[in-house]
């Protein structure tokens, strides 16, 4: 075998955490040094390599078409590299790192969690919160769960499931809602999320969204996390549109109810996000499979 014409692993790194921060700071804060040493090991990798891989523009370093495809290659190569090394310097390999908002985790994953406990006893389960969309190459985490369409570059994503909304609300204000439009009556909670909002719900019941509608139903507390809203509406402070998949537990308890039967179903889902091109470890199969498990067959609904 012929010996290998590789470049400096130093500069490799540098060169591909410069591509991925998109900033020679945010790269020299990553790994450690200062900017100017960045500067020169992209000058240095440049100069092995015999050809420019980013055009200085203003000031600014934009990477060129052969330095993208080659920062694909380099950073599966330092996936690779990492996984091979943590195999042997991890003394937990059977930690699975998980990063998802704290809304799914407590909501979701948790009240479900003493189960794959209880069947896969020599797997843990490490929970972090985190909303970014992140690479779970760069992001510290082995798998990620995220709401949104899945369009996300760089990395393998898989549906996990859909969801659908509705009113929840407590016991007690319930009984006063014969019809939707009686709604108009109570505080509505709303969710920041813009892709569950009441507009979408009411007109799916009939309600036109006319300016007087729009401002009365658009009136109300709003929260951060759909934990907070749940919680606020099961506290009797007015009317939640939930997620279903997040307000079983609630549901399943009777501090909340849902006044009327419709839903509508959200455009975006659950999925699974895992590294581009790295093929899971074992404790993360088992954890995934537990998951598609715990969804069933009707995982996008």
């Amino acid at each position: 075998m012929l010996p290998r014409k590789l470049p400096s692993l130093n500069t490799v790194k540098v060169f591909e955490a410069v591509v991925r921060h998109g900033t020679t700071v945010g790269a020299a804060a990553e790994i450690g040094v200062t900017h100017g040493a960045t500067s020169r090991q992209i000058q240095q990798l440049e100069d092995w390599i015999g050809r420019p891989l980013f055009k200085r523009e203003m000031g600014r370093l934009v990477v060129t078409d052969a330095g993208a495809a080659y920062a694909e290659i380099v950073g599966r190569a330092l996936d690779l590299l990492n996984d091979g090394t943590q195999a042997l310097l991890e003394v937990s390999d059977n930690v699975v790192r998980v990063t998802t908002t704290a809304s799914f985790a407590s909501e979701w994953l948790m009240p479900r969690l003493s189960d794959f406990q209880s069947r896969h006893q020599h797997v843990e389960i490490w929970v972090e919160e985190g909303k970014e969309i992140v690479n779970p190459r760069s992001g510290g985490c082995d798998l990620a769960i995220r709401m949104g369409f899945g369009e996300w570059p760089g990395v393998h994503v898989e549906p996990l499931m859909g969801d659908r909304l509705f009113p929840v609300c407590s016991p007690e204000i319930a009984i006063q809602l014969r019809y939707p439009r009686n709604l108009g009556k109570f505080s509505l909670l709303h969710d920041d999320d813009p892709h569950a909002q009441w507009s979408r719900w009411l007109s799916q019941v009939g309600i036109e969204m006319t300016p007087a509608n729009a401002k009365l139903f658009d009136r109300g507390a709003r929260f951060a996390s759909s934990s907070l809203l749940l919680r606020a509406a099961s506290a009797g402070q007015g009317v939640a549109l939930a997620r279903e998949r997040l307000a079983e537990s609630w549901l399943e308890s009777g501090k909340l109810v849902r006044p009327f039967p419709a839903s509508v179903k959200m455009e975006n889902a659950y999925w699974l996000v895992t590294r581009h091109g790295i093929e899971p470890r074992r404790p993360l199969r088992i954890f995934m499979a537990w998951l598609r498990q715990q969804v069933g067959p009707s995982r996008t609904s």
